[in-house]
């Protein structure tokens, strides 16, 4: 339990912190890309998106018959997720990263944006967990080891995702075709987090499928960022 642990904890601070240093040792200005990646996900899910969903519409009739329906539900949660995050992220680029638009920058924006997403929501219990295995306590985790990799996998996969996807909302805004890119970013994102509820309700997807999907999803999104940002 405590090595499946540390390998979570690597993935969702080490990855991000490790990387962020090595971007801030190559390029000037990547730690404030970095920085408002971090509140790119804060404002838009923590701050907006999330109490929405859980405070706000809960009191609406049609979204508890909508949850009923996983083709509706799911493309909604995507595609509310990719509007939040993703025009966030335009903002940032738009308004508060002028002239900040390398490769470099971008990666740094997309860890910042991801690296808080894993720590915030899958590392600090990864961290619990690893404090009650060091106690003795590890019985009382609420997950068993191979859990605890999907869950790291996951978030890697996520990471990626939110590189790739940062990387072409600050191409499009670098190119004068922002509105074009921050359609194709809230697409992908819509896609990707629809079928973690479409998948298993619709085609009895495991756990597997869908960590494949996530990270042929996220592995296509980085490429193409990538890509275009050398190229451009």
């Amino acid at each position: 339990m405590l090595i499946s642990l540390i390998i979570g904890i690597a993935i969702c601070y080490g990855l991000p912190i490790t990387g962020l240093i090595l971007l801030m040792r190559k390029r000037r200005g990547t730690g404030k890309a970095f920085v408002w990646g971090v509140a790119a996900f804060v404002v838009s899910q923590l701050l907006i998106r999330i109490p929405v969903l859980q405070l706000l519409l809960p009191n609406f009739a049609w979204f508890g018959v909508m949850q009923l329906y996983p083709w509706r539900y799911g493309l909604f949660l995507g595609l509310t997720a990719g509007l939040a995050e993703e025009t966030a992220r335009w903002i940032a680029f738009r308004c508060f990263l002028k002239g900040r638009d390398t490769l470099e920058h971008g990666l740094a924006f997309g860890l910042g944006h991801g690296g808080i997403e894993a720590m915030l929501l899958v590392g600090l219990n990864m961290i619990a967990g690893a404090v009650m295995a060091l106690t003795g306590q590890a019985a009382q985790f609420p997950a068993d080891p191979g859990s605890v990799l999907v869950a790291g996998a996951e978030r890697l996969f996520a990471m990626a995702f939110h590189v790739g996807a940062s990387l072409l909302i600050m191409y499009g805004v670098r190119t004068g075709r922002g509105v074009w890119f921050w359609l194709l970013a809230v697409a992908l994102h819509g896609v990707m987090d629809a079928a973690v509820v479409i998948l298993p309700a619709e085609f009895g997807v495991g756990v597997p499928g869908i960590e494949l999907w996530a990270a042929v999803w996220g592995c296509l999104t980085l490429a193409l960022g990538i890509r275009l940002c050398r190229k451009g």
